[in-house]
């Protein structure tokens, strides 16, 4: 972990991350948008997750939030979304 950032991941965090814990301090939609995702992928994100850190929507995820694990698979998908389409 990144002993430079406040935000800690929990051991369930950095697992529901995955390789996108590089992302942990972005915005989840900045993260969505850095992967090439869209707005309309943006506003999939319960609006008061879209301003929270993906490393706290991953703590949440890992805490049992089905929301917030739905997010993230959201910023994960954004990625092939881009490869299929072009953005």
């Amino acid at each position: 972990m990144d002993e430079q950032s406040d935000l800690q991941l929990t051991s369930g965090g950095l697992k529901k991350l995955g390789n996108l814990v590089n992302l942990k301090d972005s915005t989840v939609a900045n993260a969505i948008k850095e992967r090439g995702g869209g707005q309309g992928q943006v506003n999939q994100v319960r609006s008061d997750y879209q301003s929270l850190k993906v490393g706290e929507l991953a703590n949440m995820a890992a805490a049992g939030d089905a929301e917030a694990e739905t997010a993230i698979k959201i910023i994960k998908q954004a990625n092939k979304k881009r490869e299929k389409y072009g953005n």
